[in-house]
């Protein structure tokens, strides 16, 4: 079966037009479409993720056979990938955790913009899911996470941590040592203006 060119795999993917101009060197590049804030970004670094680890059990059975026929190291592995697998699920449970924060720290609910992301990072892949199960093992193969997944994550977890301490610096807490009001409740006693109703002497 003929090869699956590289570009033509980026393109089944996302847009092969990146979001912003890079250097030739600055590892794989935004696809155009992915969200430029932080909180958001990182949500659809994990829904992209987290759908090419779903992918690659999915495409175990080809990846086998393209490593036979190419006569990679890989096949030697009694799963393919694996050291590649443990990295990408180590850097999900970064993303996870970074998200969380956020929606933690955020004064007002953000997570319905965090599972839009989500859903729009693991968008990326229905175009090649629809192909032939050795089509989509060629398409994983040439996917990277692009680089500013992981510096992005670890910046929103860092800045969450600071605003969660600033909100709970500015919340008020009750003072222990101040004296509480007295409760409502009946006398014990009459009070000293009753009318005695006791016979004189």
């Amino acid at each position: 079966m003929k090869a699956i060119p590289l570009i033509l795999s980026l393109c089944l993917l996302a847009s092969s037009a990146p979001a912003q101009t890079a250097p030739r060197d600055a590892g794989e590049p935004l696809p155009a479409g992915a969200p430029t804030n932080d909180y958001e970004l990182s949500a659809w670094c994990y829904g992209a993720l987290s759908e090419y680890l779903t992918v690659y059990e999915t495409v175990k059975p080809d990846l086998r056979d393209i490593d036979r026929m190419w006569g990679s190291t890989v096949k030697n592995e009694r799963e393919p990938y694996a050291q590649d697998m443990l990295a990408a699920r180590k850097e999900l449970r970064v993303l996870s955790s970074a998200v969380e924060a956020a929606e933690k720290a955020s004064p007002s609910p953000i997570a319905p913009h965090g599972i839009a992301a989500i859903n729009q990072g693991r968008a990326i892949w229905a175009p090649v899911e629809t192909k032939t199960h050795r089509e989509l093992a060629r398409a994983w193969l040439s996917w990277g996470l692009p680089d500013k997944c992981a510096s992005t994550a670890r910046s929103l977890k860092a800045n969450a941590a600071l605003l969660g301490a600033a909100l709970k610096y500015n919340t008020p807490t009750p003072d222990p040592a101040a004296p509480t009001a007295p409760t409502d409740t009946a006398p014990a006693s009459p009070p000293s203006e009753a009318v005695s109703t006791a016979p004189p002497a």
